[in-house]
């Protein structure tokens, strides 16, 4: 996110009263970055053939830092960050909610001779979210830092630099460590296609 192009005059003051539970402050904070929100909301569901609309991404969003009251975020950047990684765990959620129900969770067992003509087939296919959720997983336990990177970089839409920044860390570093875990979600995606 270009968080740096946000005004932290006008965002530090909303960040402080967000992380001492003031609520509206998270109302005030969300209309002022809304943009930012739905921009990075349309990067994570770009290519989805599930239908989710960045709109209801950033709805679901809303509700979920309401649901937790304080938000602890020292900065716009950090605040991003935060939005990002639960826009993840949103879309994590409903992949499994989907899984789930296209292997007929909740379904009610019917006789064949009561059954309805034709039956309901999901054709959104959650597997991949899932298959990338858990591959961050298995590089979260291997390598931490690789994968709070992707994070940084894929879900909150940080730059090399805004990701140096957060994590104290070089840019050449944030680079060399975010090519390699790119190539290592690669090949784990690719195993599991095989």
């Amino acid at each position: 996110m270009r968080s740096g192009e946000l005004n932290p005059a006008i965002l530090q003051p909303l960040l402080e009263r967000l992380g001492a539970g003031d609520r509206p402050a998270l109302d005030d904070l969300v209309a002022l970055v809304y943009r930012d929100l739905h921009r990075l909301a349309g990067n994570l569901v770009r290519g989805e053939t599930n239908g989710t609309r960045p709109t209801s991404l950033v709805n679901d969003l809303y509700l979920e830092l309401h649901r937790q009251g304080a938000i602890e975020a020292e900065n716009a950047e950090h605040f991003f960050h935060i939005a990002g990684y639960l826009m993840r765990q949103i879309l994590v959620a409903r992949a499994r909610s989907r899984a789930a129900a296209k292997r007929g969770a909740g379904c009610q067992i019917v006789p064949l001779d009561q059954a309805p003509p034709a039956a309901c087939a999901w054709d959104e296919d959650p597997d991949t979210l899932l298959a990338l959720d858990a591959a961050l997983h298995r590089l979260e336990s291997i390598d931490p830092l690789k994968s709070r990177i992707v994070e940084l970089r894929y879900f909150s839409d940080l730059s090399i630099e805004e990701t140096a920044r957060v994590l104290h860390l070089s840019p050449a570093t944030v680079k060399r460590h975010w090519s390699v875990a790119r190539l290592w979600l690669f090949d784990q995606l690719q195993s599991l296609e095989s």
